[in-house]
């Protein structure tokens, strides 16, 4: 693919940036990955247009994006809708259990029973554990706008919180004692290794918090209660992160919505 870094500002036209849509296309880069290109470009020309005053227009930005549409290239990422099965993870945990040295089967169980991100499990702390409400805070959490500061206190529900009192608490507990002490990337890398190595086809670590979420739906919990577990500001987006099966509706004549949402 050409080489666009060396342009000066000047020749970020409408053509040119159209080209550059179509070159990183051919280079087999997908419509969200552009759309990205595009809005970090747009962030450092709205920095120099309006910081240091250089006379600078971001209309080839939007020509650029109104481009993609008319080159069927779409801005929007496939929702996935791959679940895991109970044998392909009892077969991730057996199969970790003898090539890591990682809790990995508690991690793993703690991800779907928490439908917690990778990055909240590896920083929860445990100065941050209620024991007597069952609560903890999940510090700085994914926000669309709010980066640092956006604390979170969540339910420990399921098995969740036994999970939790039986990793290895140090003697003496510093403000940065970690419950899982293991880095996201190392997981991120050894689960698809795992995976690899069983045959598993086309599953994510992060299809386990998609498996929580919909097992909190087929448990009966209303919305608001999902939102909070999960950290979803936008119900709407629940949706995408939600598959539910038919035949886990079939729950027991005993167990009411209400009694599903109050455990």
């Amino acid at each position: 693919m050409k080489n666009h870094g060396d342009r000066a500002l000047s020749e970020l036209t409408d053509d040119y940036l159209t080209k550059f849509v179509r070159d990183r296309r051919k280079g087999g880069a997908g419509g969200v990955r552009i759309a990205i290109d595009l809005t970090y470009l747009a962030s450092v020309l709205k920095t120099a247009k309006e910081l240091w005053k250089l006379p600078l227009s971001l209309d080839p930005i939007t020509t650029a994006r109104a481009n993609m549409a008319h080159l069927k290239i779409s801005t929007r990422s496939t929702e996935r809708t791959r679940r895991p099965t109970s044998e392909e993870l009892n077969a991730l945990q057996d199969y970790l259990d003898t090539h890591s040295s990682l809790p990995m089967r508690d991690i793993i169980d703690f991800a779907v029973e928490s439908a917690m991100r990778i990055g909240d499990i590896t920083r929860l702390r445990w100065i941050d554990l209620n024991e007597t409400d069952r609560t903890i805070i999940i510090r700085d959490r994914k926000h669309p706008r709010q980066k640092v500061g956006n604390d979170q206190e969540v339910p420990l529900l399921g098995k969740t919180f036994g999970i939790v009192k039986r990793q290895p608490k140090p003697a003496e507990v510093s403000q940065d004692s970690r419950i899982f002490p293991v880095e996201a990337d190392t997981i991120t890398t050894i689960f698809p290794r795992a995976k690899t190595a069983l045959g598993i086809v086309d599953l994510h670590f992060h299809d386990l918090r998609h498996e929580g979420v919909s097992r909190l739906f087929e448990q009966g919990y209303r919305i608001e209660k999902v939102a909070l577990i999960s950290g979803h500001r936008d119900w709407k987006m629940l949706a995408r992160y939600t598959q539910i099966k038919a035949k886990n509706l079939h729950r027991s004549q005993a167990m009411s919505v209400d009694e599903g949402v109050s455990s």
